[in-house]
């Protein structure tokens, strides 16, 4: 069983030093499976381990030339085009524990260490994989035996949020500078985060203090507080679902509400649903906490929610369904269930409507790739993906771009590629 603990990673320890897990390149093809105009891929070398922390990805970044994979024993970074690899970075430590989810003008943050303490983060410039400052963090050793506790990091702009040791501070992007220390209400500990380009936002627990609960939100610049607003009692799994718009997740049983606040911490809007999906789909055995990557979205006043999985009836596999929310009457727009019975990877979402891999099965459903209708849900198919890659979408960052689909599974479980490209007859 595991327990979501804020902030902290436990990654099993597996001696000094690393290796390196992922091919040096992709293999390249041009298969008539599926529609692929172009594909290439890269195998996972962990793939058959049961350390499953081993081929656990920290952050997927895709820049104009490349997809980059940030895992325990580097950087790397592999071309779009023709799937070789652009460059590799080594882990600077005995491993990488822990990763900004996305790049700010081509720069992201890495955390590393011993295999006993992680208190280090870098800068990387995506362009080159450079590591271009280093810098000491907060940290602490594990209590448990063969274990490792790291950071939190999350990017707010040009800002490394990191949140390690129960201290929560504010790095620059460009040079590692401390920019801040948050300052908190006596009392109160943080509960959940989530950040936004212009926003830090904390669900805090003041339990103690009598005051239940408070979103804060911070100017990820200065670390100021910018607002504050009691949330009520918080219940055991409350989340801060998103900063900007500022949502609060919380569940009672099979039901979760989810509260809107408006930029003065008023609240918009409050609604309940049945059981969504919110389990994480970047853990594993052995590692707690992260910055969680779950199945959701929040765009243009609405909040892309999946119900939880099923079981499909005489196969190997689940399937879901997305529901579509308006932020600001809280009620449900649609329902859908995609073109095929099996579970959805939420892509983006414009004016148009939702774009999802539908996951298939590399048994008898080819993966692909849907867009469900803004205005009523319906799906269509954008696009099919070859069969083999079934399944490699469920736990995994998606992009799109241009007709291209990118898969970068979180985790080596059931899966056998570090990177999949598919260039699709879409453009």
């Amino acid at each position: 069983m595991l327990f979501v603990v804020l902030g902290l990673v436990v990654l099993l320890a597996v001696g000094a030093g690393t290796a390196w897990l992922v091919a040096g390149g992709g293999s390249a093809t041009d298969s008539g499976s599926g529609g692929g105009a172009g594909e290439w891929s890269v195998p996972l070398a962990s793939a058959d381990s049961m350390d499953f922390t081993q081929g656990l990805a920290f952050a997927g970044w895709l820049t104009d030339k490349t997809v980059i994979r940030v895992q325990r024993d580097g950087v790397l970074a592999y071309d779009l085009t023709s799937g070789k690899r652009a460059w590799g970075t080594p882990s600077p430590g005995d491993q990488l524990c822990g990763a900004t989810s996305g790049l700010t003008n081509g720069k992201g943050a890495v955390a590393y260490g011993s295999d006993q303490l992680c208190d280090h983060l870098a800068g990387v410039d995506a362009a080159t994989g450079k590591m271009t400052w280093k810098i000491k963090i907060p940290a602490e050793k594990s209590r448990l035996a063969n274990s490792l506790t790291v950071p939190r990091i999350m990017d707010a702009g040009d800002v490394a949020v990191v949140y390690a040791n129960d201290v929560l501070s504010g790095y620059r992007l460009s040079d590692g500078a401390k920019q801040w220390t948050a300052q908190l209400p006596q009392g109160c500990h943080i509960k959940d985060m989530n950040t936004a380009a212009t926003r830090v936002a904390l669900l805090l627990d003041c339990t103690f203090e009598g005051s239940g609960g408070l979103v804060q939100v911070l100017d990820p610049k200065t670390g100021k507080t910018e607002l504050r607003s009691k949330i009520g009692e918080l219940s055991l799994m409350s989340l801060m679902l998103s900063a900007d718009p500022l949502i609060v997740r919380q569940e009672e049983g099979d039901k979760s509400t989810f509260t809107v606040l408006d930029d003065r911490g008023a609240k918009a809007s409050e609604f309940t649903t049945g059981k969504v999906d919110m389990l994480a789909m970047n853990t594993v055995a052995f590692v707690e906490g992260m910055f969680e990557q779950r199945r959701y979205l929040v765009q243009g006043g609405r909040l892309y929610l999946t119900t939880f999985p099923e079981n499909v009836p005489g196969k190997a596999r689940s399937s879901d369904k997305v529901l579509a929310f308006d932020l600001k009457t809280g009620k449900q727009v649609w329902e859908s269930s995609g073109t095929q019975p099996t579970m959805l990877n939420l892509v983006r979402a414009d004016d148009h409507g939702l774009l999802a891999l539908e996951v298939g099965d590399w048994r008898d459903l080819p993966p692909r790739l849907v867009r469900l209708d803004a205005a009523t849900g319906k799906a269509a198919e954008v696009a099919q993906l070859p069969q083999k890659y079934g399944t490699e979408g469920d736990d995994a960052r998606v992009f799109e771009r241009n007709g291209a689909v990118v898969i970068v599974p979180w985790t080596p479980v059931a899966v056998k590629h570090a990177v999949v490209y598919v260039h699709t007859k879409e453009s």
